[in-house]
């Protein structure tokens, strides 16, 4: 049952990246993980320069992803307490934090390395070239930076938990 819940979830993540992009309107909401030359070009486009997002600090958005899975893991983990078997702090840690990193893992390989870098949908229209989305860089640095946010995320929702 926990890597039914875990698998589900993935995919759940997966069709809400499928749903943020398509169009050159939704793919500004992911600019930041765009190769820079992607970023700078989209910048620099006259139709498409007044729409970008401005820019958070990356602390922020470590800040506000922490919160995120934080209280996405302790309201799966209260909701599934039972079926999922978490009978104490250490067992919901460490089921957060495997369902975390395999969150992780699983957006890095399935999404941005298999899916994302492959398809037309994630391409600005004034730049439909492949060779311009291929860099990895974006995205093993996000996986790299997600090990020890799903850490810190996994303790505080095991601790939730654990109250509940």
């Amino acid at each position: 049952m926990k890597i039914l819940v875990a698998v589900v979830f993935y995919f759940l993540y997966w069709g809400v990246c499928f749903l943020m992009t398509g169009t050159d309107r939704k793919n500004l909401s992911g600019l930041r993980s765009y190769p820079e030359e992607v970023q700078n070009r989209v910048r620099n486009n006259p139709h498409l320069a007044k729409d970008v997002p401005k820019e958070k600090s990356m602390a922020m958005i470590l800040l506000s992803n922490l919160l995120l899975f934080a209280v996405v893991f302790s309201i799966l983990g209260i909701v599934l307490k039972y079926t999922l078997g978490l009978k104490g702090y250490r067992s919901a840690f460490w089921y957060f934090l495997a369902f975390g990193e395999g969150l992780g893992l699983f957006d890095l390989i399935v999404i941005d390395l298999l899916w994302w870098r492959s398809i037309k949908r994630i391409r600005f229209s004034f730049l439909p070239e492949k060779k311009y989305y291929q860099n990895p860089e974006k995205h093993i640095g996000s996986f790299v930076r997600g090990i020890p946010l799903f850490a810190v995320a996994a303790a505080i929702a095991a601790g939730i938990v654990t109250l509940f």
